[in-house]
């Protein structure tokens, strides 16, 4: 057993240099112990961010999440995102690259207009990438910066939205 001077979980050395992650439970005064296996499927995500996340700001690397937001507590995600802008912190420079569906971090509290980036079909169906800092109305406005990204985007505004070629209709079903 590795002490780590944390309480709340501990490691297993295992045969064959494997290890087995235990996590402490304690309700109604009773301490129950489960393994990583039998943890949510959030917990298992952000025990197998921690060592990614950790090289990373110690060696100043690029760390690259597809869907940094699934599985995680939006305050566990807006969390990690200030650990990368915590100057403290990340003291090397390191930088977090992530995809997310999670409109709860797409604030101007949180990020630039410059920081958000969207992904959209072109005409002869190639990936487009475009800044919110870079988007344009139609009449040719560009975005505010204390706009509410989170509630323009889910209007439709800054275009990348989900594209359907053909929706189902109760009349289409068998």
């Amino acid at each position: 057993e590795m002490d780590l001077g944390i309480d709340d979980f501990r490691i297993e050395e295992r045969d064959n240099d494997n290890i087995e992650v235990f996590t402490q439970h304690t309700i109604d005064g009773l301490c129950t112990w489960l393994s990583l296996s039998e943890e949510s499927s959030g917990t298992k995500k952000i025990f197998s961010l921690l060592q990614p996340i950790v090289i990373a700001l110690q060696s100043g690397a690029a760390l690259v999440v597809d869907e940094l937001d699934a599985k995680l507590h939006p305050l566990l995600l807006r969390h990690i995102i200030q650990l990368f802008c915590d100057r403290d912190i990340n003291r090397a420079g390191a930088q977090l690259v992530f995809t997310s569906h999670d409109l709860a971090t797409m604030t101007s509290e949180i990020f630039r207009r410059d920081e958000i980036w969207f992904v959209a079909k072109g005409n002869q169906q190639n990936s487009k990438l475009y800044s919110l800092v870079e988007f344009k109305t139609e009449s040719g406005e560009a975005v505010r910066k204390d706009a509410k990204f989170d509630k323009q985007y889910l209007e439709g505004k800054y275009g990348a939205d989900p594209y359907l070629r053909r929706l189902v209709t109760w009349e289409d079903l068998p």
